[in-house]
């Protein structure tokens, strides 16, 4: 087997038991085309596949097949289903949403503060 973006993703989708339909209308394509990517007949917009990969909750890289870097140390890991839970919204969030978020933060860490 052939180790293709495509084929990894069918494998991702097949080992958390999803179907074409169901994660299709999640990322907002038809089940055809991610069929037609899961068997090499197409590429796949970038966009597509970054929105695949969000899904998966996977890296880009590791759906290219490209070493995925360790992590440098324990401090750059989550700690706990909690810290895990929260780098997920954070990643789902889009830039404007994270400042948005950090200004909040800023915020409620500056009036405890004073």
């Amino acid at each position: 087997m052939s180790d293709t973006i495509g084929t990894r993703l069918r494998h991702i989708r097949e080992e958390k038991g999803l179907n074409q339909i169901d994660v299709g209308e999640a990322v907002g394509i038809s089940r055809s085309y991610l069929s037609d990517i899961e068997a090499g007949k197409k590429d796949g917009s970038i966009k597509t596949i970054t929105a695949l990969a969000q899904y998966y909750d996977v890296s880009l890289d590791y759906l290219a097949g490209l070493p995925v870097p360790a992590i440098q140390s324990a401090e750059d890991a989550a700690h706990n289903d909690f810290e895990r839970i929260l780098l997920k919204i954070w990643r789902a969030m889009s830039e404007e949403e994270r400042l948005g978020l950090m200004a909040l933060l800023k915020a409620r860490i500056d009036i405890n503060a004073a």
